[in-house]
């Protein structure tokens, strides 16, 4: 059988499984899962205050747009618009999507423009 070169063989096997044996042993199983849980949601946290500013800033750009509207002699509210909104909510998200994407219209909106 003819020998292959080493480069070769290793390439062909799958890499060995090593454990890293300088590692603690605890028998406190949760502590690792908890802090993991800790800075997950200290992540989610940071998501939520984007959303919220991105929120905000959809909210001005969305009166701004009202105010233009009105001085132009239109409506505050654009139907067709605000369902092509909806529209991409639902398809990423479904049914939760929609409720999500009408509860950002009602936020953005809000009940008269301002300024």
């Amino acid at each position: 059988m003819p020998v292959r070169d080493e480069e070769a063989v290793t390439s062909d096997v799958a890499a060995p499984v090593t454990s890293d044996v300088t590692a603690p042993v605890t028998s406190d199983v949760t502590a690792p899962v908890a802090s993991d849980v800790t800075v997950l949601r200290a992540d989610i946290d940071l998501v939520d205050a984007e959303i919220r500013a991105l929120v905000a800033r959809r909210g001005e750009l969305s009166r701004a747009i009202q105010r233009a509207r009105i001085a132009g002699g239109g409506r505050r509210t654009d139907l067709a618009r605000e369902t092509r909104v909806i529209t991409p909510y639902t398809q990423s998200f479904g049914r939760p999507g929609t409720a999500i994407a009408l509860a950002l219209l009602e936020i953005c909106r809000g009940t008269k423009p301002t300024g």
